[in-house]
């Protein structure tokens, strides 16, 4: 149901899915859709691993975030309409995260300016908009999780 989900709240079809599976997936989109808190709702029906939390020199976070092998997700895409001056926020598939470490000195860090998704695959740019609500969703920050809601509503006018 996770995958149908995503797909729906992405705009995708589903396909192959039984008449009960159906209606339940029209359940969780009204309940998302009209709860005064879509965030919390999402962030629990789609649990999703930490972003790897990095450091990157400043004068390379703008390369990083030109790298074709990652698709801006979370505070970083446009569609978030968030300021995250100085810092990055993506995905990238697990084959390229070793070599975009090292080529951009990417460290552990407590403070970090890079929070990278790791997916088994590069997800597609822009980044469904299922995966990014998901994104947003897991933020600690109002402004991020305040941003799922708005997007829904966006969505269901």
């Amino acid at each position: 149901m996770r995958a149908n989900l995503l797909a729906v709240l992405s705009g995708d079809a589903t396909e192959g899915l039984s008449a009960s599976e159906r209606a339940r997936l029209r359940r969780y989109l009204s309940e998302l859709v009209h709860s005064p808190h879509p965030d919390r709702i999402l962030s629990a029906w789609v649990p999703d691993s930490a972003p790897l939390r990095l450091q990157v020199a400043p004068s390379d976070l703008d390369d990083l975030s030109e790298d074709d092998r990652l698709v801006k997700s979370g505070f970083s895409d446009p569609r978030a309409e968030i300021a995250g001056a100085g810092q990055l926020e993506a995905r990238v598939a697990k084959a390229d995260v070793d070599a975009i470490r090292r080529e951009y000195l990417l460290r552990p860090s407590q403070q970090p300016n890079v929070f990278l998704h790791v997916s088994d695959e590069k997800p597609p740019s822009p980044l469904p908009l299922g995966l990014l609500l998901v994104d947003l969703a897991h933020h600690e920050g109002v402004r991020e999780r305040s941003r799922v809601a708005e997007l829904f509503h966006e969505v269901d006018a």
